[in-house]
């Protein structure tokens, strides 16, 4: 239906959303975050997940059923994140997947290819900027 009125929205930050955390998660600030069946769960090698972005704060639902809590990601632009044998010339311009909250691999080298985004940028075997896919 049209509006007839002035009405206020719920803005949110450009780049950032919020989701439901599962029962028995505790996010980490800086832990990427995927969704698995509708909840925010620590990024993981894990069938069915999607990147979500990187947690804002630290959110502890541990305790807590499926939606007790919320966590606010962030998409930024690009971030970093550790890696095991990158190479300049093997990863940059190539997509990355999820390992854990903190690792990205190749496709080859995972299980479930959990998309994270493409390396950009390689600047040590052990850490690469990745920019994030879109979801």
């Amino acid at each position: 239906m049209a509006l007839s009125a002035a009405t206020t929205r719920d803005p949110r930050v450009p780049g950032q959303r919020e989701f439901l955390v599962a029962a028995g998660e505790t996010i980490y600030q800086g832990s990427m975050v995927m969704i698995v069946s509708g909840y925010a769960k620590v990024g993981a090698d894990t069938a069915g997940g999607r990147f979500a972005g990187i947690a804002l704060k630290t959110v502890d639902n541990s305790a807590g059923s499926d939606g007790d809590k919320k966590v606010v990601v962030n998409m930024p632009d690009s971030f970093d994140c550790s890696a095991s044998g990158a190479a300049q010339a093997t990863w940059v311009g190539v997509k990355v997947y999820l390992v854990d909250d903190d690792t990205v691999a190749l496709a080859a080298t995972t299980t479930n290819d959990v998309l994270v985004g493409i390396c950009e940028e390689v600047t040590s075997s052990t850490k690469v900027r990745v920019l994030p896919a879109v979801a």
